[in-house]
């Protein structure tokens, strides 16, 4: 693996979902994923446990216990747990662009670090969204966006 990505999650499998068949997805495919649990209860693991078999790529579901907001340190735990020397940060519930990682691994520069944006959708669009329009990058397409 070359590239690591940490995604956080709460709590929300019907996005975590999304998230993972967009990074199954990925144009540039040497990368691990490790999932940083904040807490989540059994379907948050049961998602995991099913895209396990899935996808291409490894995944990694670093969990604790429910005791409150403590996003910061499932993060240190989830670095630790990271087999590379390169970390891509991302939320559990945005859908990475079919070219994300293969940014990521062209733009890596020793000594700097890469920060990027999203678009946050209305919940009605992202709710919209399908496996489907994930893996025919339709919900990247901004005329598709707009008709929705």
């Amino acid at each position: 693996m070359t590239l690591s990505v940490i995604v956080t999650t709460y709590n929300s499998p019907e996005w975590l979902e999304k998230v993972l068949v967009g990074f199954n997805h990925q144009s540039y495919r040497d990368f691990e994923v490790i999932i940083a649990d904040d807490g989540s209860s059994k379907p948050t693991k049961d998602i995991i446990e099913l895209y396990k078999k899935k996808v291409h790529y490894p995944i990694v579901h670093v969990w604790h216990e429910d005791l409150g907001f403590r996003k910061c340190t499932i993060l240190n735990k989830a670095i630790i747990a990271s087999s590379t020397n390169y970390l891509v940060f991302t939320d559990g519930d945005c859908i990475p662009h079919y070219e994300f990682m293969q940014t990521h691994y062209d733009k890596r520069e020793k000594g700097y670090f890469l920060s990027g944006g999203y678009f946050k959708l209305p919940m009605n669009i992202s709710k919209a969204i399908t496996t489907e329009d994930i893996i025919t990058e339709r919900c990247f397409n901004v005329l598709w966006l707009k008709s929705h």
